[in-house]
Order: structure tokens, then sequence, then C-alpha cells
């Protein structure tokens, strides 16, 4: 009788995999581009299952894109099967690319398709085209990677990381930015420089400049799911210092009828709300090091450090600032969260006081910003090039 049960406590592990498919039966997707015009319009870049030194010696590309519509996402994928003769395969999907009209109309029907389906990731990335001809940038052969996809994805990497233009966005960031009431969408862009036509070809990647390339954009921010523009990169770096999100960027700012360009690092930033004064404190800590001197400044002046120091947190609390009131005139959305803020700080008082967020407060509301970042290195150079030829 215990061999029994024993057995059959066993048989749900000999059942196998009920959803169990060939490799040579699916086609590994790297990469989606979604339009809408009249219908769902997809494009999908699948990874050719030929051998990378066998497709090399044959001349074949390393990936092959799939177009297909559909009045849903769902046909639309679907039909690719009638130009593929493999099903699509998204668990190692590594990027998103949206166009306006989708993500100004259509955002619902993409989210809910991608949380839907089990394969997808959700830490895919997600990122919006400028135009709508960006849509083929995944067709492109790209010189340093053999997938488009993957050169796309290493670029945002980098540039969220290292330049702080943008940032990286996934399929779950953005569903958390659509279902909250109180945040508005920012996402970060791409567009497709040079011939499209050319770049799609094998001889792209035979030169050692490209015809064709993509490239990241700033970030693209919305109101209301509507896209109202894209930041320039100085407002981008502004933007994530104020929502603790700033990376290995540099600053550059004006000094002494020349410049002086700085890298902060372990920058930190706290946001805190007075909901009843309709004030949003800003105050950021952290280090930076002087990367380069384009002025005359003597670095071995201990008074000239502190100076430049002081000089360095008064140009970042003046740029924040501006950067906030820009954003305000101009576009009159909240992209930095403080609405979100508002409510969680004191949702009493919120419901009862900001029912119309643009109208009861955010066109009012006041930003204070302190900055304390600490001068710890000025590189190899004494006093500066510049002030030791004259000094000398």
């Amino acid at each position: 009788m215990k061999k029994i049960k024993y057995l059959l406590l066993l048989l749900p592990f000999l059942s196998g995999c009920y959803n169990y498919r060939e490799l040579n039966e699916i086609g590994i997707t790297t990469a989606i581009s979604i339009d809408y015009d009249e219908n769902f319009k997809v494009i999908a870049q699948v990874i050719n299952p030929v051998k990378q030194q066998d497709a090399s010696t044959s001349g074949e590309p390393s990936f092959v894109n799939f177009s297909s519509e559909g009045d849903s996402l769902q046909e639309a994928f679907r039909s690719v099967i009638l130009e593929s003769p493999r099903q699509l395969y998204g668990s190692h999907l590594q990027i998103i690319i949206l166009s306006e009209e989708i993500v100004n109309n259509h955002l619902f029907e993409v989210l809910d398709f991608f949380t839907r389906e089990p394969e997808i990731r959700s830490e895919v990335n997600v990122i919006i085209a400028q135009d709508p001809k960006d849509l083929e940038g995944i067709t492109i052969q790209t010189l340093l990677n053999d997938l488009s996809s993957s050169t796309i994805l290493d670029a945002l990497e980098s540039q969220s990381k290292k330049e702080g233009a943008t940032l990286e966005i996934t399929l779950n960031d953005l569903t958390n930015m659509y279902l909250n009431p109180y945040l508005e969408i920012t996402m970060p862009s791409m567009t497709v420089e040079g011939n499209l036509g050319q770049g799609q070809k094998e001889e792209n990647i035979t030169e050692t400049v490209a015809d064709a390339k993509t490239k990241i954009g700033t970030t693209a921010i919305f109101k209301e799911n509507n896209l109202l523009g894209f930041l320039s990169i100085q407002e981008s770096k502004m933007v994530n210092l104020i929502k603790n999100n700033f990376s290995d960027s540099i600053l550059q700012f004006e000094y002494n009828d020349g410049y002086i360009v700085f890298e902060p690092n372990r920058v930190k930033s706290k946001v805190e709300a007075d909901v009843k004064n309709n004030k949003v404190i800003v105050t950021i800590k952290g280090y930076a090091k002087i990367n380069e001197v384009g002025t005359v400044v003597n670095l071995e002046d201990t008074k000239e450090i502190e100076k430049i120091k002081d000089f360095l947190n008064e140009s970042i609390e003046n740029s924040v600032k501006d950067t906030f009131n820009s954003i305000r005139d101009k576009y009159n959305t909240d992209i930095f969260g403080f609405q979100d803020l508002y409510y969680k700080t004191d949702p009493n008082y919120f419901k009862e006081n900001y029912k119309n967020w643009y109208e009861d407060a955010f066109p009012n509301l006041e930003i204070d910003v302190n900055s304390n970042l600490k001068l710890y290195e000025k590189g190899n150079t004494l006093g500066g090039i510049e002030y030791e030829r004259e000094n000398k």
C-alpha cells in the first residue's frame, strides 16, 4: 500500500512538459517594434538559427526580420507565422520599441498583451521611437554586435549610466506608471541616423563608418499618457537628479570666463514634501571630482578649491530649480512624481485640497534645493594647465 502511495506522488513528475517545443520549431525573438495605423503593425527580429561561423561563410545575416499586422496584437503576432516557418519565442526578448501613436492611444492594449504573455519577461526594456521610420531601427545591420537589438540595448545602458540623458524603463516600470493615477510617464527615446535602406544591407557592416545607425535620444515626457516632447540632455540630468536616479554622468558649468567639468558620484537625492504649504525640499549629497578645467584657476590654493566647491553646489541648486520651472512653464506636466509624493505623505489632506493637481497645486508649487557635494579629487595637474603656463 505504501509503495502505491509513493508511486502516486511521483506521477506528476513523470508527465513531462505539457508545453514542450523543439528548438527547430521556435524563432528566438530579440526585438519587437509596434505601430498602429488602422491596425497593429509589428516587426519582429528573430535570430538566424544558422551557426555564426556558417552564417559568415555563407553570407547569411545574424538575424531575420518579419513584419505582420492585425486588428489585435495577438492576431498580428500570430500572422507572423504566415511569413516565418517558426513560432515567435519571446523569453529572450531584449527590447520593445513603440511608436508615438501606440503610446498616445493604444498603450493599454500593448501593456495588457505583454503582461498576459507568460513568455515575456517584465524586465524587458521599452523605448519610444521619435519618428515612425525609427521603428525600423531593429532591421539595421550593426558593426559591433551581431544583433541590432543588442546594439540598441548596450547604447541605452551606456547612455543611462554614463551620460544620464535618459533612464532605462522596463515593461514593469511602464506598467506601474500607467496604472498609477498620480504618476506621469517618462521613457527613453531613439532615432535612426543615415540611410535606412543602406543600413539594412550587409555592406553596412563592411564600412568603418556605417551608412545608417541607431542613436539613443533624450527623455520623452508625457502628460495623461500623451507625448509632449523630448527634454534636453541637461534637463534630463536634472530630472534624474531630483528623482534620485543620477548616475556616473558629468556636469559642466561656466566659471571665470571659461568652464569646469565635474564628475559627481555616489550622489543621493532625498525629496520631502511640506504638503500643507505646497512645498518640496530636495536635498542632494555626495561627492564630485574635477575632470576638466577650461579656465585659469589655481587648484593648489585651498581657498580656490573651497570656492569651486561652493560654486558647484550653487550651480546645481540653480540648475535644478531652473529645470523644474522650465518644464512646468513649457509643458505643465509633473514628471517629477511630486503628486505621488504628496499623496503618500498626507493622503487625506491631498484628497481634500488637491483634487485637481494641475489647477490646485502644481502651478504654485515651491521647490527648495540644498546641494552638498564634496570635492575629493582635482586630477594629476598641479594648479591647472593654463594657470601653470601663466605662472612659470
